[in-house]
């Protein structure tokens, strides 16, 4: 809403600067693909009570806003979160300044020091390049060399500025004069390339000189072509026939003249060192293959083929969230190996692979095996990989010391066995992480190690499988989008990272690959039609939901209404989708689902067989989906949409409750969705709440949940008051248990509770049908990371004032914890709590950023005194929280101690 001018208002605040400027796009690069960014921005004052009431944005052709200013004018909200950017679209390659000025309670801040934004080719005609391929790798159906491709040319002068746009029908390592253009790994990632193909705009101005220049590339087969899920025989050429590059040079020159390089027939092809590399198999590497100095300008392509220009892909977009990157180097113990060679042990399950320094004569080999285990001979355990060799091997050219890395591949592991012909000398080996570089916005910590470290096993499992894509593991020949695993574990992955602009990315593939009657795949990008049936590779309870479940985790945790408002029909496709498989009772009893998969309760090589009924499962899944797409149709507007949905949801619990509640709370994954799913009747909750304590009391603590009842066991506990024993699930370290693992020395999340034994014996993973399934990177188990988050530390956002406008600080001590902590970079900025407590009292540190505010939940217990900042606080100025009695105290932004005397808790 339009009002006055600003600049009638002459009152100023000193006291606030306006910082954080930032767009929608995380991806890092130059460009954005978006005509109309959505802006965002920060308030940084030492004055707690500071709050934004209104803003004005200003953009312009230059920093120093004299040409082509455009604005919003003065806008009475505290909105700073997807402010859609004033002023016309942007076109292709223009560039943009745009600046923020808000006005608080003193008046308004000085302008924002200026943001840049320069828009990507945003319409296919920008497009003059085309996708070359080497004319003899087309149709291979076996994995083989790898395409390098260049193109010499020539600039008269010096270059003032210079964009390339760059991707491949595979993945890509494209240089300038011999020099990469980014640190960027595995590009352009895995998406539904039917649908959509992302590129990057690099700025390879530095890169450049008047004179010759040459761009060189390598293309792999990547996931557009390489072998992709665990069927056999293996299959490969999935998305296309053969690997191309894509890419366009736009030069601007010192005196304005402009030129492009784009892929087209007149570039040369031919093969190279890399003789083959698969995201499975590993890498081959024969260096004695290199063309020498093909890189550089100058090198004599008179004998490689001319390239072949194929057909512009459809959905040419750029990359909005960030690359894969190398995100931290180890240095692993390196010891010799008990059958000859070197044994390499990270000191961590990872996601990655090993650089190795060595020396030795033409033509001799160095391989390089991987695993997440070592078994019981103390050899590599490499059984779980399946068909996944996860084999790296490299051929020397020469005698002299060289870097040998993998290219286009990543490996799922702990350890590594390299070997050697006789003569060649390893001189050193570092360990290379890598995953989507996504910002770390959350941490934890509390005073049992134990739990840190199942806390430290989810970060690395998160960060291991947000690869390109959410993963369901990095190691076996899998790899893949599941969506059961991303649904129980979004929340969790916005607490730990920055998820958003990563998992909007994986959603709109979801959508892409959704269905047109709105049923949802169970693997995104949808590869399992591979498997020919088509009515095994969609719709299965709780995992499809990660349509409607994880738009909603990215609304809580960052205010995005935006997500919701895009994703809307892929929400709705999948509720009414589901609303026409119940029968005339209302359940949902036909289809295959995975239900509470892996239950320890079911029978280890049919883990769909859970002891919780499918049908309650599956029936209540819909119920809460479709309660979530009501709650999203009122936000976004569509209030007729919004009674039809929550008309739905409400019938579906009646349903699910009248057939199976009775059987339903025999389980603790039956118990903790009646409560969490808002099943049961609200009369019924705290019987249902004693229930369930009493599965945990009577299994001596050890969980008996799947996928599904996990993320959701530990909240019905705690929101039943059953306290007790909600930490005695935590902290048991018996199997099956989330401290077993940690006892056993996992460093990262098991997919199964029973991985190992507390024997120490492997799993043997035995599915019916054959195939083996036991993985050492699985994040599903770790979603109860949410729960330290929110419960033990007692952090979280405020789901009616969302993206941390209202921070909810809930502590609920227990489990002989003395203390905890969390803290989360949030868009307002960082929110942190720290508590600590002995036999007689409880002081929690807090701290809330400006324009935010918070509500302090007091702990369960008794006590005798409250102060906040030193001050007593009446039991009158407590709001009433929940219904088992706890207090409330309202605080504003800033740091805020709060204590309690002779206090007594219910652990």
């Amino acid at each position: 809403m339009m009002a006055m001018s600003a600049a009638a208002s002459e009152s100023t605040d000193p006291t606030v600067h306006v910082v954080g400027l930032r767009t929608a796009d995380d991806s890092g690069l130059v460009a954005t693909a978006a005509a109309r960014p959505l802006l965002s921005w920060r308030l940084s004052s030492d004055r707690s009570s500071a709050r934004q009431r209104c803003y004005e944005v200003q953009t312009a052709s230059d920093d120093v806003f004299r040409s082509g200013v455009a604005g919003s004018g003065v806008v009475h909200s505290e909105r700073r979160q997807d402010v859609v950017m004033p002023g016309p679209a942007l076109r292709s390659r223009e560039v943009r300044w745009w600046r923020v000025r808000v006005c608080t309670d003193l008046g308004w801040t000085a302008w924002s020091d200026p943001a840049r934004v320069e828009a990507a080719l945003l319409e296919r005609s920008d497009w003059l390049a085309r996708p070359i391929a080497l004319a003899s790798d087309a149709g291979r159906r076996d994995p083989g060399p790898a395409p390098v491709f260049r193109r010499e040319f020539h600039l008269p002068m010096h270059v003032r500025t210079a964009r390339l746009y760059v991707t491949a029908l595979g993945v890509h390592d494209t240089r300038v004069n011999g020099l990469a253009v980014s640190g960027d790994l595995l590009e352009p990632g895995w998406t539904s390339y039917g649908h959509r193909l992302l590129y990057a705009t690099y700025d390879v101005t530095s890169l450049l000189k008047a004179g010759a220049n040459v761009i060189s590339a390598t293309v792999g087969d990547g996931w557009y072509r390489g072998t992709l899920t665990w069927l056999s025989p293996p299959k490969r050429n999935v998305y296309g026939e053969a690997a191309a590059l894509l890419a366009q040079l736009d030069v601007t020159l010192a005196d304005g003249q402009r030129l492009v390089v784009a892929t087209d027939g007149t570039w040369r092809a031919a093969t190279g060192e890399v003789l083959s590399a698969g995201l499975y198999e590993g890498s081959i590497i024969d260096l004695r293959r290199s063309p020498e100095g093909w890189r550089r300008a100058g090198f004599d392509d008179s004998a490689w083929s001319p390239a072949v220009a194929l057909d512009l892909p459809p959905g040419l977009e750029q990359r909005a969230m960030p690359a894969v990157r190398a995100v931290e180097t180890r240095r692993p113990a390196v010891t010799p190996a008990q059958r000859g060679g070197l044994r390499v042990d990270a000191g961590q399950n990872v996601t990655g692979y090993l650089r190795i320094t060595a020396e030795g004569g033409e033509g001799r080999a160095v391989t390089v095996r991987h695993a997440e285990v070592l078994d019981s001979a103390g050899d590599l355990h490499t059984a779980p990989l399946r068909g996944a060799t996860s084999t790296d091997r490299y051929v020397l050219a020469d005698t002299g010391p060289v870097r040998l890395t993998p290219q286009f591949t990543f490996h799922g592991f702990r350890y590594a066995d390299i070997t050697a012909d006789p003569g060649v000398t390893i001189s050193d080996v570092e360990v290379v992480v890598v995953a989507s570089d996504l910002t770390r916005t959350g941490h934890f910590a509390c005073s049992n190690d134990a739990v840190n470290r199942l806390y430290e096993n989810t970060v690395w499992s998160q960060r291991g499988n947000f690869l390109s894509l959410p993963t369901d593991c990095p190691q076996r020949d899998e790899r893949l989008g599941w969506t059961g695993d991303i649904q129980v574990f979004a929340p969790t992955a916005c607490h730990t990272f920055d998820s958003r602009s990563f998992l909007r990315n994986w959603l709109r593939d979801l959508a892409a690959d959704q269905r047109e009657d709105g049923c949802v795949p169970h693997v995104v990008p949808n590869v399992l039609h591979l498997l020919g049936d088509e009515d095994w590779e969609y719709g299965s309870a709780g995992w499809g939901d990660a349509a409607v479940t994880v738009p909603w985790a990215l609304y809580e945790a960052y205010g995005d209404l935006d997500v919701l408002e895009g994703q809307y029909d892929s929400m709705r496709g999948w509720v009414d989708w589901c609303a026409g498989r119940l029968d005339a009772d209302g359940i949902w009893s036909g289809d295959f689902h995975f239900g509470d998969w892996l239950d320890p309760g079911a029978p280890p090589d049919r883990p769909h067989e859970a002891t919780t009924p499918t049908e309650f499962v599956a029936t209540a899944c819909l119920a809460h989906s479709a309660r979530l797409v009501a709650r999203v149709a009122r936000l976004i507007g569509r209030t007729e949409d919004a009674d039809l949905c929550g008309v739905l949801g409400d019938r579906a619990a009646q349903a699910a409750w009248a057939a199976y509640g009775t059987l339903a709370v025999t389980t603790q994954t039956g118990c903790a969705i009646a409560l969490q799913m808002g099943i049961a009747p609200a009369a019924e909750r705290e019987r249902i709440g004693r229930y369930l304590a009493d599965l945990v009391r009577k299994a001596e603590g050890r969980i008996a949940t799947g996928f599904l009842g996990t993320p959701l066991v530990l909240p019905a506990l705690t929101a039943t008051g059953h306290h007790d024993e909600a930490y005695r699930l935590l902290l048991n370290d018996r199997c099956p248990g989330w401290l077993h693992p940690v006892r056993q020395g996992a460093t990262t999340v098991w997919e199964r509770w029973d991985a190992v034994g507390e024997d120490g014996a492997i799993h043997a993973g035995d599915m019916d049908g054959g195939g083996s399934m036991v993985s050492f990177n699985h994040y599903a188990y770790g979603a109860v990371a949410a729960w330290l988050y929110r419960t033990v530390a007692g952090l979280a956002p405020d789901p009616d004032a969302p993206g941390y406008r209202r921070i909810v600080f809930a502590p609920v001590p227990g489990g002989q914890l003395t203390w905890a902590r969390a803290e989360s970079s949030t868009p307002y900025g960082t929110a942190a709590i720290r508590w600590e407590t002995d036999a007689s009292s409880f002081t929690a540190d807090v701290e809330i950023p400006v324009g935010a505010s918070g509500v302090f939940v007091l702990p369960p217990g008794t006590w005798s005194a409250v102060r906040a900042d030193g001050v007593p606080v009446a039991a009158d100025d407590l709001r009433l929280s929940d219904a088992h009695g706890r207090r409330a105290l309202m605080l504003g932004a800033g740091p805020h101690r709060v204590t309690l005397t002779s206090w007594r808790g219910t652990s």
